[in-house]
């Protein structure tokens, strides 16, 4: 299924910020200077904690990134950058494709129209984007894909998942990105994205995204209003014992961020949490002290509230919660202090 993007942007763009009351700056920025090397991967192996977005303006975002060193070492959560460009269709092979997106490039396009990307970033359910608190600015869009690995999985079945429609086509699956977005803990909205789709009364009409499309993430009726976090989650028709069987990924690129008007920001910090993935407990640590903080579940759910002075270490105890990915914000001083906690 392709799609025609570069129009939709430009008419996003304009639409949201050519109106008299949204004049503002804006960026469209993608993953390729992050890593240099063809086939590099960034996915926290080598410490990194952190995808930083657009540092220069109009506001800072942070992709979580984390990396468990049990069993050797594995990408537990979060998201990765990556350059390896492979989109062939065939057997569904984890090793080969985890980090691959299905169109084989990332989504920039050069002066002739013609693809060139070399990285994109690479989500895993469960995802989070955490973005600085202000009063007019966030996160407007991006592009997504399927990745190779979710996308040989669903053509044709393997070991884990079934092939999508089954052995006649006709059975009724299909593959979902929900994406919510927060502003300061409170919902605003959702959207959905249709990553496959066999659900169609006439099967020739199914399908599985195998290029990049543009999700337009303007609320409500192509308004604006601040969002300082994204919460990504996949849902699929195949789902067994242990979960979801479909591969748990998908890739972004080229992500639309805008400040329309007046600066109203906090200024926000990393802070620290150990052990991470957690069992029983985590100790959250902060370079200031806290005043306040605040666990919310991947669906903005608060699991956990104080709003005492909790000094500069915190301990809370986690053995009661379901396993998944968790949300920490710390109120301090001088600002917020974020960070993500997977509980085992």
């Amino acid at each position: 299924m392709k799609h025609t993007n570069g129009l939709r942007v430009f008419l996003l763009l304009t639409v949201l910020l050519g109106a008299s009351t949204l004049r503002g700056q804006w960026i469209i920025e993608g993953f390729e200077t992050m890593l240099t090397d063809s086939g590099q991967v960034l996915n926290g192996s080598m410490g990194e904690k952190d995808i930083v977005l657009h540092p220069k303006g109009p506001f800072v975002s942070h992709m979580p990134v984390l990396w468990d060193t049990s069993f050797g070492g594995y990408w537990a959560a979060g998201w990765a950058v990556s350059r390896k460009l492979d989109g062939s269709v065939g057997a569904s092979d984890f090793s080969k494709h985890l980090y691959c997106a299905k169109p084989g490039h990332g989504s920039e396009k050069n002066a002739k129209g013609k693809y060139n990307g070399k990285a994109y970033a690479i989500g895993m359910n469960g995802s989070f984007i955490l973005s600085e608190a202000r009063s007019s600015s966030g996160i407007l869009g991006f592009k997504i894909a399927n990745t190779t690995f979710a996308y040989n999985s669903m053509k044709s079945g393997d070991a884990f998942a079934k092939k999508f429609g089954g052995a006649t086509g006709a059975d009724a699956d299909s593959f979902v990105l929900k994406i919510s977005a927060f502003h300061k803990g409170q919902f605003l909205f959702s959207k959905r994205v249709i990553l496959a789709d066999f659900r169609f009364a006439d099967n020739s009409k199914d399908y599985i995204l195998d290029s990049w499309a543009i999700v337009d993430l303007s609320w409500p009726q192509n308004e604006v209003s601040p969002r300082d976090s994204f919460v990504f989650e996949l849902m699929s028709s195949d789902n067994g014992q242990f979960g979801m069987n479909t591969p748990g990924f998908f890739a972004i690129d080229e992500v639309i961020a805008a400040h329309w008007e007046g600066v109203n920001s906090v200024n926000v910090i990393s802070a620290k949490a150990y052990p991470n993935p957690a069992d029983d407990k985590v100790v959250i640590e902060t370079a200031g002290r806290m005043m306040g903080l605040t666990v919310t579940n991947a669906l903005g759910s608060v699991i956990y509230e104080s709003h005492n002075d909790l000094g500069r270490v915190h301990e809370i105890n986690t053995s009661h919660w379901l396993s998944g990915v968790y949300q920490v914000s710390a109120a301090l001083a001088g600002g917020e202090a974020r960070t993500v906690i997977v509980k085992r």
